[in-house]
């Protein structure tokens, strides 16, 4: 498990295979609270001016699981390497991922202003 407590300024987390260059300018918040374009998912949290969100990344299940699923999706990882920062970079984190692609389930403790997320991830048929 990896994790960081961070104040988020614009709401939004980015997971990324390392060396992706994918483009998720084109989300719309206001439609859906989660957007993936190629190797690249963004989705919303809490504000920064409403305070830190905690985020964890597990390769296994946690001792407690957040009640609510954001989303799932299969994210491909080339480089083997995941990215996981806000839209300026100040909270950057980057880890060891899965070849290939990874299933992501992100779960959150309120699905419109997370401020405790759990990204649980798992190789592609497992």
């Amino acid at each position: 498990m990896v994790a960081f407590l961070a104040k988020i300024e614009h709401g939004c987390l980015i997971l990324r295979d390392a060396g992706s260059d994918d483009d998720v300018s084109d989300w719309d918040p206001t439609s859906s609270n989660w957007y993936q374009e190629g190797s690249s998912l963004i989705f919303s949290v809490q504000a920064g001016v409403d305070g830190p969100v905690e985020c964890e990344v597990w390769k296994s299940a946690p001792p407690t699981v957040l009640p609510a699923k954001l989303f799932e999706a299969s994210l491909p990882c080339a480089s083997g390497w995941l990215v996981l920062h806000d839209a300026n970079e100040y909270a950057r984190m980057q880890f060891l991922g899965f070849r290939d692609s990874v299933i992501c389930s992100v779960m959150v403790d309120d699905l419109q202003f997370p401020s405790q997320v759990q990204i649980l991830l798992s190789a592609e048929g497992k």
